[in-house]
């Protein structure tokens, strides 16, 4: 408990800082009042897209263990737990609400493929925000553009290789450090069950890697809606870096911490920091109102245990 009223205080003073001393509040205000409509509305689309994606590559791996699950159910449940996921510290929250939600599926191979999204997932999610890093470190050492593609093209290869490795160079090392019997040999060993299907696994990874770029491009549709011109290289250089940092344990659902590492990054390209808050408060705001009707799902976000079934 006492956690997370230390993650809700550094959201709540991050942002306290961003908005009173970092930015003008009033130009803040400003720029939210001109806000325009239509581009709102598209980027809400490309969020709610996204978590129709995220839950269309969860039915994937499901289906390769022989889980049935229908996309339908997969989208109230992904919409739901990522409602409730948004005011939790960290995605494992969201997961394992995730997990009871769809309960009469049988946990165990529900879990099974949260880890494996987990696990593929954060690979994908660290490749992108290595070479967002690279673009970014690159452009701004003015190094030649031909050198910055070969250190990204590098990074990108490290990334497919890490993928690989997770499942068939390390997988069966890591396997023998867990106890016999436990909880976690079954489930690392059903994880590497998925080394059975190759072609799942890859069509996840690549599908990981475009879904981590939708949000550059809602946060430069949403720069546009405020009359903001932010460079979408630039937001490709700064917005996966961001996401990553404020997946830390730090704060409460990444609120203060993805806005301060925003502001802070393209500030380094010359955007005022008003305008960077300015386009991350219409951001969050997009997100919340996108996910809100799933908060009325009872069903979904309905904990208690019951008898195996389907859902």
């Amino acid at each position: 408990m006492a956690g997370g009223f230390v993650r809700f205080g550094i959201s709540v003073g991050l942002l306290a800082v961003l908005a009173l001393v970092v930015a003008d509040p009033r130009d803040v205000g400003r720029l939210i009042a001109g806000a325009r409509l239509p581009e709102l509305l598209a980027a809400a689309a490309i969020v709610a897209g996204d978590r129709v994606l995220m839950a269309y590559k969860w039915r994937l791996l499901l289906l390769a263990r022989g889980v049935r699950l229908d996309l339908w159910t997969a989208v109230r449940a992904y919409f739901a737990t990522t409602f409730a996921g948004l005011f939790l510290p960290v995605t494992v929250g969201a997961d394992a609400i995730r997990v009871l939600s769809v309960r009469r599926l049988g946990v165990y191979d529900v879990t099974a493929s949260i880890l494996v999204e987990r696990v593929v997932g954060v690979i994908a999610v660290a490749t992108l925000a290595v070479v967002s890093s690279t673009l970014l470190v690159g452009w701004l050492s003015g190094l030649e553009p031909r050198r910055v593609a070969a250190l990204v093209t590098g990074t990108a290869v490290v990334g497919v290789g890490a993928f690989i490795a997770s499942l068939w160079g390390l997988g069966d090392w890591v396997g023998r450090r867990f106890a016999e019997g436990s909880r976690a040999s079954k489930l690392w060993s059903a994880y590497l069950a998925y080394r059975q299907h190759p072609g799942t696994l890859l069509v996840f990874y690549l599908l990981s890697i475009g879904e981590s770029l939708l949000p550059v491009a809602v946060t430069y549709i949403i720069g546009h809606s405020l009359g903001i011109d932010l460079s979408l290289g630039v937001l490709v250089a700064t917005v996966p870096v961001a996401l990553t940092i404020a997946r830390l344990p730090i704060s409460l659902g990444g609120f203060g911490v993805q806005e301060f590492s925003f502001v802070y990054l393209v500030g380094l390209f010359g955007v005022a920091a008003t305008e960077g808050l300015a386009v991350m408060i219409v951001g969050d705001a997009v997100l919340i109102l996108t996910l809100l009707p799933s908060a009325f799902d009872v069903s979904m976000l309905n904990l208690r245990r019951s008898d195996a079934g389907t859902p």
